[in-house]
């Protein structure tokens, strides 16, 4: 891999826009939204059958947000290598290795997804104060404020933080507990900052999507003009370029009523075919936000050392594991026990008499 230029990541929002450049990335962005979309169709069609392709249609979706996110991450992935000065991969490498950061997304969103249900879990048990008579509804006017502004801050952390933030740190190389561990540190320690960026990045792609629909709608609606005026000029002559005087005139009129089914349905042609640039207007807005957010991540979070509490992550997790299997291998010595002492006629917890 070549020796990298730039010293420091560039974290200067405003290189989002770099993103456009690029017709690999639009490529990579329309295509897996594209194909998800077909999959995600089929999961519907699946679905509405029931049964056995309920189960199809559900992991049918799951692969349709996979492809999606694909699309996404490997836009990322080449910003993330052009802000730190190394030529961008290619179409096909950046599509799989962006797949690879997906799946490391999903699984690091079910994690925080999961911390987050924790969260309103004890947020409903602070409830349970609220219904002490007396002092319940007094205590309702201080617990409900407090509940709902962490919930809050914790939803919108997820959504619109967490989400982003996690597949930079994904194509970033961080394995599943230290795309948790860096979002953690991200909202622990910045979430003002992170979330006013986030809503001025949305700002930028949503006026670059509002540019592109402008330029399209103008496109399209002189375009569909000038096909009509073509058209129509092309069937008068053609029927009767050869008539005259009153004959022409009533030709012409019926040709007017007469061609007003092919009208429409040359319209039904253009909108048809103008749906695929709007749908590209679109795609050009989640280009910009990926490569903002890679901005984001250079600016707040590259500096951040996820090392010990990924560490800690992983301990926890180790010892839950290790909690798990001491309870299923208790559980199975039990069922031996209980089916041993059942074969031999013996009722369970009693003592077998003495031969």
């Amino acid at each position: 891999m070549p020796t990298p230029t730039p010293t420091t990541p560039d974290g200067n929002i405003l290189s989002a826009l770099e993103t456009l450049r690029s017709p690999a990335n639009l490529v990579l962005v329309a295509g897996a939204a594209i194909l998800a979309l077909l999959i995600l169709t089929m999961a519907m069609a699946g679905m509405a059958h029931g049964g056995a392709a309920t189960t199809l249609g559900l992991l049918l979706i799951v692969l349709a947000w996979l492809v999606g996110e694909a699309g996404y991450c490997a836009v990322t992935l080449r910003r993330l290598q052009a802000s730190r000065g190394y030529r961008p991969g290619g179409v096909a490498g950046s599509a799989i290795s962006g797949f690879a950061a997906a799946v490391k997304v999903l699984l690091a969103m079910l994690l925080l997804g999961a911390a987050v249900l924790l969260l309103m879990l004890a947020a409903s048990l602070l409830f349970l104060v609220t219904q002490i008579p007396g002092i319940g509804p007094a205590l309702n006017y201080l617990v409900f404020p407090i509940v709902a502004l962490v919930i809050g801050v914790a939803l919108y952390a997820l959504l619109f933080i967490a989400a982003p933030l996690a597949a930079v740190a994904a194509c970033s190389g961080r394995s599943v507990f230290g795309i948790v561990a860096t979002v953690v540190l991200v909202i622990r320690s910045r979430l003002f900052d992170t979330a006013v960026r986030g809503v001025l990045l949305n700002l930028m792609a949503a006026f670059v999507i509002v540019l592109a629909l402008i330029i399209v709608s103008l496109g399209v609606g002189a375009s569909g003009a000038l096909q009509q005026m073509v058209h129509v000029g092309h069937d008068h002559v053609g029927r009767y370029g050869h008539m005259g005087g009153y004959g022409g005139m009533y030709g012409a009129l019926g040709g007017m009523g007469g061609g007003l089914p092919a009208a429409l349905a040359s319209l039904r042609t253009v909108g048809a075919a103008s749906a695929v640039l709007y749908f590209l207007a679109f795609s050009l807005g989640l280009m910009v936000c990926a490569g903002g957010w890679v901005a984001i991540f250079n600016d707040i979070a590259s500096d951040l050392d996820p090392t010990a509490l990924e560490a800690q992550m992983r301990a926890q997790a180790a010892r839950a594991q290790q909690k798990a299997r001491e309870v299923q291998a208790r559980a199975t010595q039990l069922a031996r026990e209980h089916t041993g002492k059942s074969g031999d006629g013996t009722p369970p917890g009693s003592t077998p008499p003495d031969a």
